[in-house]
């Protein structure tokens, strides 16, 4: 499980073999300390130096964020990748073309799953259109500065659809940095979950999340956590929170505020919205390959295949809702 810590001022404990959430000498949550496989530090919350120190023991990746959900930095134990791995990364990015691809196959499929559900009760045709030409396309991508092209056109459309349903929570278009309504709060906090979950998943396969394949390499940017990620914004994040909002789950109003010059979620929205990305990675869906596993296991299920690919072990086939 996936341990996030989200009460201001608390402190993480170690003890007898349980992680203890604590705050003013209250335990508000305990844990036995060996079920835990990541964890996420929202804001101001302490981690005791035995704590830490158990959890690094046992590789288990600390990620340290932001209330409005920016990664500034994560505690991992040192891990030696073998050799051959770092060479077949290196290797692929000479030409990452075949995998970015399947990044993208997959995103823009679930993509077309959303909005055709969403097309039967909102005017999302012209979006589904574009989506689907977008995905015919992809074959005859170039280059991967052409396919990036592509995913940013496609996007516009995608959003451009999510609009004619979201329009009435005061959302326009994807935006962020800062997100400026409730819904692209919502979007940008999903994705920092899950990018929490992907980092993991390419710990526990051995990968160097800084190699990547579709996105541009920075300093200190995890650039094949982002590559891996396009394939379950989408279905994870993405349908959570439309869901979300149109079931009023989430509302502005109740959810989010205002501050910094953007909108950003609040204490009970950050908490409303944990709770239902959490139950999507319990939830089970079928991968193009015809078995079935929860998200959070698919993730690292692709993780792996992801590993396989790379030492040219077996093709990769994204992951993506079926329709």
């Amino acid at each position: 499980m996936t341990l996030h810590l989200t009460e201001q001022s608390a402190t993480l404990r170690l003890r007898q073999g349980r992680l203890l959430v604590e705050l003013d000498e209250q335990i508000l949550a305990q844990l036995p300390a060996r079920k835990v496989r990541g964890v996420v530090v929202w804001g101001n919350v302490r981690l005791t130096t035995p704590a830490l120190a158990f959890l690094l023991r046992q590789e288990v990746p600390v990620l340290y964020t932001t209330l409005e959900g920016q990664l500034y930095g994560q505690a991992i134990a040192p891990q030696g990748l073998p050799p051959e791995v770092l060479r077949a990364q290196m290797q692929a990015q000479l030409n990452p073309l075949p995998l970015a691809l399947g990044f993208i196959e997959g995103k823009l499929r679930s993509a077309i799953s959303v909005l055709e559900r969403l097309a039967r009760q909102f005017l999302v045709a012209p979006h589904l259109q574009e989506l689907r030409a977008a995905l015919e396309a992809l074959p005859q991508v170039p280059h991967l500065q052409a396919l990036r092209g592509t995913e940013g056109n496609a996007a516009r459309a995608y959003f451009g659809g999510l609009q004619h349903a979201l329009s009435p929570f005061g959302f326009t278009g994807r935006n962020r940095r800062p997100p400026t309504d409730a819904v692209n709060a919502a979007l940008s906090y999903g994705y920092m979950v899950l990018l929490g979950r992907t980092l993991l998943a390419l710990h526990l396969a051995g990968l160097h999340p800084e190699l990547g394949l579709l996105h541009a390499e920075g300093r200190r940017a995890a650039a094949l956590a982002f590559d891996l990620m396009e394939e379950f914004r989408v279905p994870v994040v993405d349908a959570v929170v439309v869901g979300a909002f149109l079931r009023a789950e989430l509302h502005p109003q109740k959810h989010s505020e205002a501050k910094g010059g953007g909108v950003y979620l609040n204490d009970t929205g950050r908490k409303t919205l944990l709770r239902l990305l959490e139950a999507r990675f319990a939830q089970e869906a079928q991968h193009p390959r015809g078995f079935r596993q929860t998200y959070q296991a698919l993730i690292e299920t692709q993780a792996a295949r992801l590993k396989a690919a790379l030492l040219g072990r077996e093709s990769y086939t994204p992951f993506y809702l079926w329709r």
